[in-house]
């Protein structure tokens, strides 16, 4: 027999109050709740009601992340499968770094296919913010030049049209700096033309003719093209030449041959510097480099090359594998496919790298934070785009 003074007092029974359903706050306080919160969730929360379907697609939600710095980057990334298919990429809120090979220790990313942004596989189009603007004709149609500009708003899955531009134009070659769309080429009308060149200010929401080109400066502007904008300058490659066009002197200048050359077709701007991956047929040269415009020369990003073949068993990806580098909210994005073991659909894979300026930034070291396999797709898949977008 237990002794009485031993006995432990029975526990205390607990009140049962009644709980507040979050659907009964005001909407002004379910709005700060879901902005402090990953999007990954909002496809599920959605589907609670209609006043959470509605608040979720809000520009008030939109506005309250931005205060909250909770903004989150999402790839939008177009291909044919075999018919053109958009889709999102959700990332994971809780990141571990993984090798993409462990199913048991995958990321849980999810592709969400898209069903209302058809025109996003165009090549031409530009990204601001949470909109992406088509520019005239896309080229994977057989249709006529135009000169509609259409916005796509992925806060409201909404489309609008802005003014028109000057020039009629299919496949044209568009950049953005400073809240300013610059346009070129893509019409049939010859280069020397006064709207040849044109921008469009999206604070003012309209188009202004730049200088012609110089007669000199022969710009044919073919489909193995480059265009982005660093610190202040436009750079265009085509046909294995380059050009810059000044915006603040308002004057077309050659580029250096050493900046050209190296340029390939996989690239993208992340905080003013230029990134690259391209292989060498007896890689001659690494794989992921930078330009620096102050040594004038193309330098590697320093330890991505061992990185990468420690996490996907290569050191190089082919040529013909590779998808895209994509400017990832100040992260390096990069995308490819491989063919499965049996040889019968590709997987799409994805490596997020974060980039460390080092050596009084005459260096640039780059680290994986995660790979993962995104998406299995028939054989037949084909890349057409991928853009990042905030919201």
């Amino acid at each position: 027999m237990i002794p009485e003074e031993e006995v432990e007092p029975p526990l205390p029974q607990l009140q049962h109050l009644p709980c507040e359903s979050l659907s009964s706050l005001p909407n002004e306080i379910i709005v700060n709740c879901f902005a402090r919160i990953s999007k990954m969730y909002y496809p599920s929360l959605s589907l609670v009601s209609k006043t959470f379907r509605s608040l979720i697609s809000s520009p008030e939600l939109y506005a309250a992340r931005i205060q909250f710095k909770t903004t989150e980057i999402y790839l939008y990334v177009s291909q044919q499968l075999p018919i053109r298919q958009c889709f999102s990429l959700l990332v994971n809120p809780n990141p571990n770094l993984t090798d993409g090979w462990n199913k048991e220790k995958s990321r849980g990313n999810l592709f969400v296919p898209l069903f209302n942004s058809c025109l996003l596989y165009s090549t031409s189009t530009v990204v601001v913010g949470s909109e992406i603007y088509v520019i005239g004709a896309p080229m994977h149609d057989i249709s006529e030049p135009s000169s509609v500009v259409r916005v796509y708003d992925f806060r409201s899955d909404t489309w609008r049209d802005v003014p028109n531009m000057k020039m009629k134009r299919i496949n044209a070659f568009a950049c953005l700096l400073d809240d300013k769309i610059y346009v070129m080429g893509g019409c049939t009308t010859y280069y020397g033309n006064s709207s040849w060149f044109e921008m469009f200010d999206i604070k003012s929401q309209t188009w202004r003719n730049l200088p012609i080109i110089p007669a000199d400066i022969n710009i044919r502007l073919a489909y193995d093209w480059r265009i982005d904008a660093v610190e202040g300058k436009i750079y265009l490659r085509d046909w294995g030449k380059g050009w810059i066009y000044d915006v603040n002197e308002g004057r077309w200048i050659v580029a250096e041959s050493s900046f050209t050359y190296g340029w390939s077709k996989y690239w993208c701007v992340i905080d003013d510097v230029i990134y690259c991956y391209s292989v060498s047929e007896y890689e001659l040269y690494e794989a992921y480099r930078w330009y620096d415009f102050e040594a004038r020369r193309w330098k590697s990003v320093n330890g991505l090359e061992a990185s990468m073949k420690h996490y996907t068993g290569t050191r190089n990806i082919v040529d013909r594998n590779m998808v895209g580098l994509v400017n990832y909210g100040g992260k390096l994005a990069i995308l490819w496919d491989r063919i499965d073991e049996l040889g019968e659909k590709k997987n799409i894979w994805c490596a997020v790298v974060t980039l460390e300026k080092c050596h009084d930034e005459r260096e640039i070291r780059g680290k994986i934070e995660w790979v993962d396999v995104l998406l299995t797709a028939p054989k037949s898949y084909e890349f057409l785009r991928c853009l990042a977008i905030s919201i």
